[in-house]
């Protein structure tokens, strides 16, 4: 299961990261609103060439500069990497654990696989940038909520409102990264620990509730990619087993593996073990 540590630990640093985005924000820009309020009010006509449109672009680029320094790279390679390290320790538990319990043998050495120090590294590096994709993103809407804002003479407290808004939007965005990325996560960590171990095929386990995508009386029977439909569909291995090398087929939609189906997929997959809890036929 995608490690609820790591989960916790990540969504707690983006809020933490989009709480201090707000605040240096507001603080920076208020005052300036407050005092241009005449200026642009009275000016409807000004185009993005007035004096005061260079004032609040100076306030806004001189905030958003603190979260592109090299000190908050430093900060957010950090977390990244620890969030890394917590999902990583978590999985190889949970992996060796299953196997231990399915076989009676200690899987101890394929807690880490060859190459999955390279992994790993990718997986930080792929974190940062997704990280560094929240305030850049954040910033360039805040501009066009304030420069429009300011063109049709409104209010101070109106641009607040909707960059609050625009603030809880990222607030959202932030914890559906942490909680898709840590489960894609573990849904890699899992397929690489499988191969090293020698095992072939996993079985797909969904969710088993109404929020399964495809589920026929769930929320979403209709939805492109159906867990529901993966973990029943047989293609000559069983029900919802699959290659660990090639994961699951969907309306044309290749290489589907269990925690990434879609964002947000739940679904897990349970290591085959022939004779043990598989028993393969000669085209298995």
């Amino acid at each position: 299961m995608p490690s609820k540590d790591a989960e916790r630990y990540y969504l707690g640093q983006m809020r933490a990261l989009v709480r201090a985005m707000a605040t240096d924000l507001i603080a920076s820009l208020e005052p300036a609103l407050k005092r241009l309020k005449p200026d642009y009010i009275a000016d409807s006509r000004v185009t993005l060439d007035g004096s005061w449109t260079d004032e609040i672009l100076k306030s806004i680029r001189s905030v958003s500069q603190r979260f592109t320094s090299p000190l908050f790279e430093a900060q957010i390679q950090r977390v990244a990497a620890t969030t890394i390290s917590r999902a990583d320790a978590d999985n190889a538990e949970d992996f060796r654990d299953s196997i231990n319990k399915a076989v009676g043998i200690d899987f101890q050495l394929v807690t880490k696989p060859k190459g999955m120090t390279d992994f790993l590294e990718a997986s930080t590096a792929e974190n940062v940038n997704l990280i560094k994709s929240i305030p850049a993103d954040y910033f360039k809407k805040v501009e066009t909520i304030v420069l429009g804002g300011m063109k049709d003479g409104l209010a101070p407290t109106t641009i607040a409102k909707q960059i609050q808004e625009e603030t809880g939007v990222s607030a959202r965005r932030a914890k559906l990264i942490a909680r898709d990325q840590v489960s894609q996560l573990n849904s890699d960590l899992t397929r690489q620990r499988q191969t090293a171990a020698g095992i072939v095929h996993y079985k797909v386990q969904d969710a088993d509730d109404v929020r399964v995508s495809g589920n026929p009386s769930g929320k979403y029977p209709n939805a492109k990619i159906s867990c529901w439909g993966i973990a029943r569909q047989d293609i000559g291995y069983g029900p919802g087993v699959y290659k660990v090398a090639e994961g699951a087929t969907w309306k044309g939609v290749t290489n589907l593996h269990p925690g990434k189906h879609h964002p947000l997929c739940r679904c897990i997959g349970i290591a085959m073990i022939p004779g043990v809890n598989y028993f393969p036929d000669k085209n298995g």
